[in-house]
């Protein structure tokens, strides 16, 4: 199986209110998407392995099992689901060995997770949902502008949530896209019509 497939990225505060919102337009946009190979994918559900032939992304998914998206060249080859057994590491570490060869492979820090899931992905969409956070978000913001994917970013403010003026200035600087929105159901109807256009041009 080889065959290109679509990453939505999504960042936000991982307070327990945004972060149900986060899980939860990401499950609309894979049920809006359903059959086109679009994955929506949260930071903290997510981790790269590296070798020199191969890439895995990992999602930890609910009742202790894992998707492996494994990639050659940026070229999806295999996507499988597994039982989590041991470790996060011994889990991948043992599927690959059985099914490919047991490549040398590592584990990346956080900002090469970071660099890599750029990379791979059609659309960031940073969510603001409240100001009472410690904003973290614009940690991996700033790190998606300064590695040159201004162009992917989409940032969704609900209205009434206040922005610094330094925050402003990189946001105009790097010609971010900003999208304000009043509730809930207005986001998910503004993260899809936007998704729709971004995938019917890709």
């Amino acid at each position: 199986m080889q065959k290109l497939i679509t990453i939505i990225l999504l960042l936000g505060s991982y307070d327990p209110q945004t972060r149900s919102i986060l899980e939860d337009v990401k499950e609309e946009i894979v049920k809006s998407f359903s059959g086109r190979d679009v994955y929506a994918v949260l930071l903290e559900f997510v981790e790269i392995y590296l070798s020199k032939t191969i890439q895995v992304l990992v999602e930890l998914l609910n009742a202790g099992r894992i998707s492996l998206f494994i990639f050659q060249e940026d070229v999806l080859v295999d996507v499988c689901d597994v039982n989590l057994e041991g470790s996060l590491d011994e889990t991948v570490y043992s599927f690959l060995k059985e099914k490919h060869g047991a490549p040398k492979i590592e584990k990346q820090k956080v900002f090469n997770k970071l660099d890599r899931l750029m990379q791979l992905a059609k659309a960031i969409l940073l969510i603001r949902d409240k100001e009472e956070t410690r904003g973290g978000e614009y940690v991996e913001l700033m790190h998606a502008l300064f590695n040159a994917h201004a162009n992917k970013v989409w940032f969704f403010k609900r209205n009434g949530v206040r922005l610094s003026a330094m925050l402003m200035e990189y946001l105009d600087k790097f010609k971010v896209n900003i999208r304000p929105y009043t509730d809930y159901q207005d986001l998910k109807t503004e993260v899809i019509r936007l998704l729709g256009y971004q995938l019917s041009s890709s």
